[in-house]
């Protein structure tokens, strides 16, 4: 494992495992050895002959990326892709560098899974390691129990039959284990599938979740806006009321005042004319008073002089009393309708 000298928008992850691919669907896998391997691609070794694949040729991989943890191990996450051949480098005379891409990125980013590269080779060393240990181990046993089973054969031909079945159970062992191996792949990549599936589903569903909230957001953002221009509307015209109101009530104060300033007026003019209508009848009742009493010395005199006339001739008896009194009045009453009827009069 090294570091990518690229200019990759994603770092790669590079370590040497086997690989299979195929050209075809029917046609038999080929094992080439990985080079590196990102979710979007990968780089595999194989021969320079003439059953490499070529450029812009399609062809399925089966492959397995491990997985690392916080524990200090990882899983092996197996991979079946189809590919686009988008390089081929010729490295040696017996050996090219496939360059693929695949037509589904994988669902993490192998470099790029918090974890150091000292450490991820660490890891890596020791699984294979750990691989080569139990290989020779299955190497060892197998080989000393073919040398049990080649002793016994030697010692005694006529344990053949024996060592057959030895044999038999020893393949039937290996072949178990095989099997085992592989329905522990298949179920491993099931359980990859089914988890790949279900955090599918989970980003879609937290998606939709994030969808609608910001469907919902824009809602109520909407909702909002509408209410601060309809709170900014009826705030302009309860201003524009006010304005209204307070130029009514300037309008109609400035009238209060002009009413009450005539209403002043009026009342002023009102005492002047009582004043002046006072004076006016007090006037009129001295001159009325005037008026008797020079009615009464008129009368009186008259009475004086009918009353000489009489004695010095007597004529018929005439009611000049009624007649005396009867002109002093309407002497008085010609001056009242005089006096009040002078419109030219100011009072």
């Amino acid at each position: 494992m090294g570091k990518t000298k690229e200019q990759r928008a994603e770092k790669r992850l590079r370590y040497r495992w086997h690989a299979r691919f195929a050209l075809s669907p029917k046609q038999k896998p080929l094992s080439g050895q990985m080079v590196d391997v990102s979710s979007k691609g990968m780089a595999l070794l194989y021969h320079n002959d003439e059953s490499c694949p070529g450029p812009d040729q399609l062809i399925t991989t089966n492959f397995g990326v491990p997985y690392f943890d916080s524990l200090g191990s990882f899983d092996t996450v197996f991979f079946n892709r189809i590919g686009r051949v988008c390089r081929v480098d010729n490295l040696t005379s017996k050996v090219n560098r496939v360059a693929i891409q695949f037509a589904e990125p994988l669902f993490f980013k192998p470099g790029e899974q918090d974890i150091s590269d000292s450490d991820a080779k660490q890891r890596l060393e020791a699984k294979a390691q750990l691989i080569v240990n139990e290989k020779e181990k299955a190497d060892t046993k197998t080989q000393a129990t073919v040398k049990t089973e080649n002793k016994a054969k030697f010692n005694a031909e006529e344990n053949t039959n024996l060592y057959s079945e030895a044999l038999a159970r020893a393949e039937e062992r290996i072949r178990s284990y095989a099997e085992a191996k592989s329905q522990a792949e298949l179920k491993l990549k099931a359980e990859i599938e089914a988890r790949h599936k279900s955090e599918t589903k989970l980003l879609a569903e937290a998606e939709k979740r994030i969808r609608a909230y910001a469907e919902a957001k824009a809602r109520a953002e909407e909702k909002v806006k509408a209410e601060i221009k309809a709170r900014a509307k009826t705030e302009m015209k309860a201003k524009s009321e006010a304005r209204l109101r307070a130029k009514a009530e300037k309008k109609a104060l400035a009238e209060a005042e002009k009413r009450a300033k005539i209403e002043a007026e009026l009342q002023k003019k009102d005492d002047l004319y009582s004043e002046q209508l006072a004076k006016i009848k007090a006037q009129a009742a001295q001159e009325i008073t005037n008026i008797k009493a020079g009615a009464e010395d008129t009368a009186a005199k008259t009475r004086a002089e009918n009353k000489t006339r009489l004695h010095q001739k007597s004529p018929p008896k005439k009611n000049t009393k009624g007649k005396a009194k009867k002109s002093g009045e309407s002497v008085f009453m010609d001056k009242v309708d005089k006096f009040i009827t002078n419109r030219s009069r100011i009072f």
